[in-house]
């Protein structure tokens, strides 16, 4: 009898295997030995596609004459760093001593990826008539890869996975080899060599995050009014703030909330007409129940280890891989489902019966002492399981873990042990102050029974806003309405956690209900693969990461702006991700053919290519720009640029990494300065600057603020002045970069006050200028952004020696309320 070679995707998951397996074994750098058995190891990817210049030597140029590139037959590589490695198991595969070959790579489409390469560059011929088998594995216990081991499936179960692994690889390789050469090339036509990266994921993602950036670059803030009444009944005081009782939500307008008054005269009405009034008062409660939120797979794992420790997704994903692989103390995580299989539940009884010996033992031991571990459709549910199953703690409890790994695996445990508790249950109130035709209403919320929320250390009468009982039979007097002047915000950028969301749930911006289907299932990406996509789009300088936020760049707005202009924006839809993956969903389940779906492929790459060179070409015609005519001369839009019908004034759309807007480019043109504007950044470490610009002979010009030599301080001074300085009482003027005294204009440093046009973030106006040099300080300027890219109102103070400082607004008078930990709360903003 022959000898079982059994290859793994990593050498610690071989380590593992051999743990399981019975008698000695002998160790070598590439396997491990004994009478039955070789247990060797991929490390990750060992085989990839060959790039073009391996396959053709003419392809090692970069040429546009050479594309598209779409080989019959696609040859595989050997990664040079692994060969040493791939040289062993090539050996071990064309032994003669080996009979059968159990493929234990990891159980997924990237593990049947990295396995069938292996075997593809490796003899074939020798491999030939031996038995090929799977190992599928949940969870890295002893136990489950000894009951996986007795339980191996047979190859040929898996040509499906295998097909659509396959076609998932090609496909990602003809588009982004293809559009990436067609583009650099187009890019480079005129010089140099502007490498522009494009792909079949990680360009619908950035889609996402420059779409919600032009969002913000067209919001328009509106001024609204909110009114907060404060009521008083014999020593009992309570808060209500105005709304509109026929107030209908329009979902096409999320700005619209009954709560908000647009008009300052009718806040001022309210505000004057209710005070001293007695209000009617209508009361209701009424008992409410929450469920505690789904098991974690991947993604919401990282999306609330980013919301709550500021984690990047592809660190949670680096600490939950060690997790399960070295520390054997949760299942495979990276998993896009988060339900169990049906047949679960006893296994689910022995990690709580293990539990009952760690950090939340008393949750555990009172499960299983009430009897909360039963089968649940929003816990077991066969149908929602894909290749792996939620991610969950196993029976291992830890020893020593890192405060990183601490955190991680306590947030899957509590989330384990809470999801079997019953629900949680709340009292919520609602009273209605009516003062005549005025409505105000206030809101109470008490905790009840913490049910699920007691795992979080929640308890009954906590997380409260409890509304005190009124007197029976006494009145109730408006004794003050306070107006609140607020502004709608633009939407927010995107985040890790809130990218990652949009990226599972793209589904939603597409029309078609089969590939939105296929899109809920998938996403942009997998679980396992998001991580990196967001890495690539740094790396790539499509993105920069601010504090937590993630903000595209000049050479992701431009991408864009390419792919719209040359027609071939599908490239950047997550339309066509979801087509394809949906295809791929209908290769597994036997619907359609591999060959059926590269045929489509290949066509989709021909057609971006041919897009390209038609536009490099001229084939495509230039719109005319929206602003044009400018001063009696035409402009044009191109990709990147509006130029002129002659062609001797050029302006690009990008400018120091900062999109310019039309207005702006409009301003520029009639020989305006515009600015100054704080968000360029530098070519070289991405640093944000601040500078105006101007056009000086057809070129655009950078104005830095300490330019002085630039301005024309003979025209600046037969300007009006804004007021006098309190340094030495020379009058201030406004120039293109700042507001500056005349001694300061003529380079004293000493005695010469200047002021930016631009603080944190806000644009500061020549009102507020002279009413800092008439008072010393400003009326409330709002919208500022603080160095931790927090929105804040203030006033402007400056001192007798020209020194500015904020003073700040009282603070609201609010109950604090603490956060919940259990990833219940929703996040909410201002539209």
């Amino acid at each position: 009898m022959g000898k079982t070679l059994i290859i793994a995707e990593k050498p610690s998951v071989a380590a593992d295997i051999v743990r399981a397996l019975p008698g000695k074994f002998s160790k070598t750098k590439t396997h491990y030995e004994n009478e039955e058995y070789l247990v060797s190891f991929a490390i990750g990817h060992l085989v990839s596609i060959a790039y073009p210049e391996e396959i053709d030597p003419r392809y090692q140029k970069w040429s546009m004459d050479n594309l598209p590139i779409l080989p019959e037959e696609f040859p595989l590589t050997v990664l040079p760093e692994t060969k040493s490695q791939f040289n062993a198991l090539n050996k071990m595969l064309r032994s003669r001593e080996v009979d059968t070959i159990v493929n234990a790579c990891d159980a997924g489409r990237e593990g049947e990826l990295i396995f069938k390469y292996i075997l593809k560059q490796a003899a074939t011929k020798a491999v030939e008539g031996k038995k090929i088998m799977r190992l599928w594995l949940q969870s890295m216990t002893l136990d489950a890869i000894r009951d996986g081991l007795a339980r191996l499936r047979d190859d040929r179960e898996m040509q499906p996975l295998e097909d659509t692994a396959l076609c998932r690889s090609e496909s990602d390789w003809l588009i982004g080899i293809n559009a990436t050469r067609a583009l650099t090339g187009h890019n480079s036509r005129f010089g140099g060599f502007r490498k522009t990266p494009c792909g079949r994921v990680q360009t619908p993602t950035l889609s996402l995050i420059v779409n919600r950036e032009h969002e913000r670059l067209a919001f328009t803030p509106r001024t609204y009014w909110e009114l907060h009444a404060q009521f008083a009944s014999n020593g009992l005081s309570y808060e209500g703030i105005w709304i509109d009782p026929a107030f209908k939500k329009d979902e096409s307008r999320p700005d619209l909330r009954q709560e908000r008054i647009w008009d300052r005269q009718q806040a001022e009405d309210i505000a004057s007409r209710c005070p001293g009034k007695n209000a009617k008062v209508k009361e209701t409660s009424k008992k409410t129940t929450q469920g505690c939120p789904l098991l974690y797979d991947l993604t919401s794992l990282q999306r609330e280890a980013n919301n709550r420790f500021g984690f990047s997704a592809k660190n949670t994903l680096s600490i939950a891989q060690v997790l399960y692989e070295r520390h054997k103390l949760i299942t495979y995580p990276r998993t896009d489902s988060r339900h169990l299989p049906g047949d679960y539940l006893p296994t689910v009884k022995q990690v709580f019966t293990a539990q009952q010996n760690w950090q939340f033992g008393k949750f555990a031991a009172q499960a299983l002492a009430a009897n909360y571990l039963r089968k649940n459709p929003k816990i077991f549910n066969d149908a929602k399981v894909s290749d792996h199953f939620a991610i969950i703690p196993t029976s291992v409890l830890p020893k020593k873990l890192s405060d990183a790994e601490l955190k991680i695996y306590q947030m899957l445990v509590q989330r384990f042990l809470a999801v079997f508790f019953p629900p949680a249950e709340y009292l919520n109130t609602r009273r209605l102050s009516v003062v005549d035709e005025d409505t105000f209403l206030t809101e109470g919320k008490i905790l009840l029974v913490p049910g699920w929320k007691a795992v979080y250390g929640s308890t009954s009468g906590t997380e409260a806003d409890d509304l005190q009982a009124l007197p029976e039979g006494k009145a109730v007097l408006c004794a003050e309405v306070r107006q609140e002047e607020q502004q709608t915000k633009a939407p927010p950028r995107f985040n890790e956690a809130t990218l990652l969301t949009a990226m599972e749930q793209s589904g939603k911006l597409v029309e078609d209900e089969e590939l939105a289907e296929a899109m809920k299932e998938r996403g942009l990406g997998t679980p396992a693969t998001r991580a990196a996509i967001i890495e690539k789009l740094i790396n790539e300088k499509y993105l920069v990461r601010e504090n937590r936020d993630l903000a595209p760049t000049g050479k992701a707005f431009e991408l864009l702006a390419q792919l719209n202009a040359m027609h071939i924006d599908v490239l950047a839809s997550p339309e066509l991700t979801g087509e394809w993956e949906y295809k791929l969903n209908q290769i597994l389940k036997g619907g359609m053919t591999r060959e059926q779906f590269m045929a489509q492929i290949r066509e989709t790459t021909r057609s971006i290519v041919e897009k390209i060179k038609d536009y490099g070409s001229g084939k495509q015609a230039r719109p005319e720009a929206t602003f044009s005519p400018v001063l009696g001369v035409r402009f044009f839009e191109t990709a990147s640029n509006y130029v002129s019908e002659d062609e001797k004034i050029k302006l690009r759309k990008v400018l120091g990494g900062r999109v310019m807007r039309q207005e702006e480019v409009l301003a520029l043109l009639q020989g305006e300065t515009v600015g100054p504007f704080a968000d360029f950044r530098s070519r070289k470490g991405g640093k944000t600057f601040t500078a105006s610009l101007a056009l000086k002979e057809g070129k655009v010009e950078f104005i830095f603020s300490d330019a002085t030599d630039r301005l024309d301080h003979e025209e600046i001074s037969r300007s009006q002045p804004l007021g006098l300085s309190p340094v030495d009482q020379t009058p201030v003027f406004e120039t293109p970069a700042a507001f500056m005294s005349e001694s300061a204009l003529h380079g004293d440093k000493e005695k010469g006050l200047r002021i930016s046009k631009m603080i944190l973030g806000r644009p500061i106006d020549p009102d507020h200028i002279s009413q800092l040099l008439a008072k010393g300080r400003t009326e409330l300027i709002r919208g500022f952004i603080s160095k931790k890219k927090k929105p804040f109102d203030a006033y402007l103070l400056l001192d007798d020696k020209g020194k500015l400082s904020f003073e700040f607004p009282p603070r609201k008078q609010r109950r604090e309320r603490k956060k919940p930990e259990d990833g219940s709360d929703s996040e909410k903003h201002n539209q």
